[in-house]
């Protein structure tokens, strides 16, 4: 499925780019996640790296679609109720990996500088905990998020910062309470800030 993307995502690349003002460029950058539950620690820093489209439409609009491999960290400590249970309980760190699709509408403020939003969905790859792979942790397979933020061209590369807002729970109620010993809703908050090269 994670091939079929890609493959679709440079085939109208190349098609736009004979028809229409185009651009496309690779990226990467940093992530800093949190989750809406009170056991997880804030700004866990991960990453993303992946490609992004310039679809021009009317003056100062364009359309942008990515494809991305990003990687949500999520750092969970013992919550004192469960500490006075179990003294023993030690922080846990769990790893997803997705592949997300941001389809951004961007609009030029100035020349440069760009501001986005849009939707975007993840396909969970895989996950682990603690560096083990599926190790008894229960994720739902697809995230589905809002973006915002703004974009600075810089010659041949750019600088971009976002705000992702998760909209779905991604954690699995059944499975999270019996593994993780938590009810709560999982939605992540993710800052994103990185750098890009534009190829054209």
């Amino acid at each position: 499925m994670k091939n079929i993307f890609i493959l679709l995502f440079f085939f109208f690349a190349i098609q736009l780019n004979a028809q229409q003002k185009f651009g496309l460029g690779l990226k990467v950058g940093q992530n800093f996640s949190k989750v809406d539950n009170v056991a997880v620690d804030h700004n866990s820093a991960s990453y993303h790296v992946g490609a992004t489209m310039q679809i021009g439409l009317s003056k100062g609009f364009s359309i942008a679609p990515e494809v991305l491999l990003s990687q949500t960290k999520l750092e969970a400590s013992p919550t004192q109720a469960e500490l006075l249970i179990n003294p023993s309980f030690k922080p846990e760190t769990y790893h997803l990996n997705y592949f997300t699709i941001p389809i951004l509408l961007q609009y030029n403020v100035v020349k440069s500088f760009l501001i986005q939003a849009g939707p975007q969905y993840g396909i969970l790859l895989d996950q682990s905990k603690d560096g083990v792979e599926n190790a008894r942790v229960a994720f739902s397979s697809g995230e589905f998020s809002m973006v915002g933020g703004a974009k600075l061209n810089l010659g041949g590369f750019f600088l971009y910062g976002r705000y992702v807002i998760g909209m779905n729970n991604i954690g699995s109620s059944t499975q999270l309470l019996n593994n993780l010993k938590d009810q709560s809703t999982w939605k992540t908050r993710q800052w994103q800030l990185g750098v890009g090269l534009n190829l054209f």
